[in-house]
């Protein structure tokens, strides 16, 4: 198929690999989602992540074909969220605080935090890239979390089925996801957990990939210097500085990119199961 190549920059043979198969991930949840409306399954809930995933897929695509800078792709996502903004498919606009237990803001609720958790989101998930399967495999354990404790199977049984396939060719580094994968994925994770009031769980559950972003962002603006991952003589990945998430594992032990993409998955788990249990209490 016409997927545009990119290099596999681990391989000793730097092979080329075809990306953006995160297409299929957006169309094929979206028409699901347009059936589920067609036959009035979920209320507004499947219309909500349809129109959001969609917008976040053409941006995604668009950002693929014009390899757009990081300060430019960064606000996409809040134009992504005004699908949610305008539908309002739950009135649930209360956030849990740590002091006063819990605050209604209205309006604010839609205008103001469900752009910025949109936001923030998608772009610390799309940062989190680098590795074979990185992405998509941190995006279905984060999405099968939040699934299992929402228990709404019908909702997104099936998008997390496509995931799973495109996790499982993006890991084996026959196809990878592209941004239009991570945009769409990110716009999932975001939408579904405001509409299942799973906001605390999405929270705890990104720690890393925000951590990971504070990391990138930090070595990017302040210091001028990338996360740079680099190969040994046997083919192993280390890394000289601390740069980003996958470059502080790498710092102190060389590993395969298999290695450090489990070592990863299992961080992310740790964190979806910590969100979970904050959830459920």
């Amino acid at each position: 198929m016409p997927f545009p190549k990119v290099v596999d920059q681990h391989k000793p043979d730097k092979r080329s690999v075809p990306s953006g198969y995160g297409i299929f991930y957006a169309v094929l949840s979206v028409c699901y989602w347009l059936i589920l409306v067609f036959f009035g399954v979920d209320g507004a809930q499947p219309l909500s992540l349809a129109t959001s995933v969609l917008f976040g897929s053409t941006m995604g695509l668009f950002d693929d074909m014009a390899n757009l800078r990081w300060r430019y792709k960064a606000i996409l996502p809040v134009f992504a969220a005004l699908p949610y903004m305008v539908l309002r498919p739950s009135d649930r606009t209360t956030v849990s605080t740590l002091l006063s237990g819990s605050v209604n803001l209205g309006a604010l609720f839609f205008l103001v935090l469900v752009p910025v958790i949109v936001t923030i989101v998608t772009n610390s998930y799309n940062q989190l890239g680098g590795l074979n399967g990185l992405e998509a495999g941190s995006g279905f354990i984060a999405l099968f979390g939040l699934t299992l404790i929402s228990g709404d199977w019908t909702l997104m049984g099936f998008p997390i089925l496509v995931l799973a396939v495109l996790t499982y060719l993006s890991f084996t580094g026959k196809a990878f996801i592209g941004n239009v994968g991570s945009f769409s994925v990110g716009l999932t994770l975001a939408v579904f957990a405001i509409v299942e009031n799973l906001k605390l769980m999405l929270l705890v559950s990104f720690l890393p990939f925000m951590a990971n972003s504070v990391l990138i962002l930090y070595s990017n603006y302040l210091l001028h210097d990338r996360a740079e991952t680099l190969v040994d003589q046997d083919g192993r990945l280390y890394a000289q500085r601390i740069r980003s998430l996958r470059t502080l594992l790498l710092h102190f032990k060389h590993m395969t990119e298999r290695q450090v993409v489990v070592a990863l998955y299992l961080i992310m788990a740790v964190f979806v199961a910590a969100g979970a249990i904050m959830a459920l209490l």
